[in-house]
């Protein structure tokens, strides 16, 4: 099933909703009916969270780092990037870009404020918070409070990744990121405790610094540890191939046999490329045994046997394929494994092990 929806796209990063945060839309609408003046501010802040995450997105791009997404949770969004920043440096720059950004917005409207003013009666939203007032006022303020709220030195928010960069400077990644989750999970407790007396957003939020912090640190040192796993260690030394002028049923059939997701082309000993299971269902079934396997789109890619696992991945993910051929680093045509998802995995759970 699934838990996220495309909304639309800015400068080629995809924006996805997920699906809790569709449904807490749609219990905000029915609880603030009918002054709806707090759906509104709420709407208001998810614009200025998306505004926020492409900061983020902009600086990474600008050091070319890939942005898979932007995913907006009900609590906030997040800046999904294809690899962390080598250099410590750069992943606070990436991370203080966005309370940077919410801060020069909320001054922004509070200037226009003088300017324009739009005047709103002032609605409690809480026994200890009302509205202030004015539209471009309370505008500023979620701003206000969006960039100090991530500024929080507490993992995987903006503060806990800038913290664990400084910390980075001055020690092993993996470990800086041990202490700054430790904080992260420490103040997320804190939190949820907090909530259990005065409020259940705060049990919410304090759940999620939480988990968050325990998920990314885990991951974070797990591909650590995975970094140092060579593709040799893992792979298939025997690889079943077809050649490009075997049919595509015949294709199939080898896939089948030897059990893997995509098919391997040789000819006479030489590397080609590797065809796509997906390509080959592009075709229709009574059309797959005239066709040959060279006809269809073919990926060049391949992997030497000293790469590490984690960068192999990268390509498999890039590439959206299940087997990615091992060739001899001597002789780059020459065939010798395969790795294979199931293998990727295996590294993963030994990595997951020896953490």
């Amino acid at each position: 099933m699934k838990y996220s929806f495309k909304i639309g796209s800015l400068w080629g990063i995809p924006i996805e909703l997920h699906i809790t945060f569709i449904l807490l839309m749609a219990a905000i609408f029915i609880l603030s009916y009918p002054q709806l003046y707090f759906f509104i501010l709420i709407m208001f802040l998810f614009v200025f969270v998306v505004i926020h995450e492409l900061a983020h997105s902009i600086v990474a791009r600008h050091y070319k780092i890939k942005v898979r997404k932007i995913l907006l949770y009900p609590i906030g969004g997040v800046s999904e990037i294809e690899e962390i920043p080598e250099k410590p440096s750069i992943e606070w720059r990436m991370a203080i870009a966005g309370p940077l950004t919410s801060f020069a917005i909320g001054a922004a409207l509070l200037a226009l404020d003088q300017i324009i003013l739009i005047e709103i009666q002032p609605t409690p939203l809480a026994p200890t918070f009302s509205t202030a007032g004015s539209l471009m006022r309370d505008l500023a303020i979620l701003n206000f409070f969006l960039g100090a709220f991530n500024l929080i030195p507490a993992f995987p928010m903006d503060g806990g990744r800038i913290f664990r960069a400084l910390l980075a400077e001055r020690m092993k990644f993996s470990d800086a990121t041990k202490y700054a989750a430790f904080i992260g999970k420490l103040f997320g407790i804190l939190m949820t405790i907090f909530g259990i007396f005065y409020n259940l957003w705060l049990i919410i939020i304090g759940m999620f610094i939480y988990i968050g912090a325990n998920e990314e640190a885990e991951q974070i040192i797990i591909s650590t540890t995975l970094a140092s796993v060579r593709v040799k260690d893992v792979m298939y030394p025997e690889a079943a191939s077809v050649t490009p002028e075997s049919s595509l049923s015949e294709t199939l059939e080898v896939m089948f046999k030897a059990r893997y997701h995509d098919a391997l082309i040789e000819k006479d000993g030489v590397f080609q490329g590797v065809v796509t299971w997906n390509e080959i269902m592009k075709i229709k079934p009574e059309q797959r045994g005239k066709l040959k396997v060279s006809q269809l789109p073919i990926k060049h890619v391949s992997v030497s046997p000293d790469e590490s696992i984690l960068e192999a991945y990268k390509i498999m993910m890039r590439e959206k394929i299940d087997l990615l051929p091992v060739v001899s680093k001597e002789a780059p045509t020459k065939v010798v494994g395969i790795l294979t998802t199931e293998g990727v995995a295996y590294a993963y759970e030994k990595a997951k092990a020896l953490r």
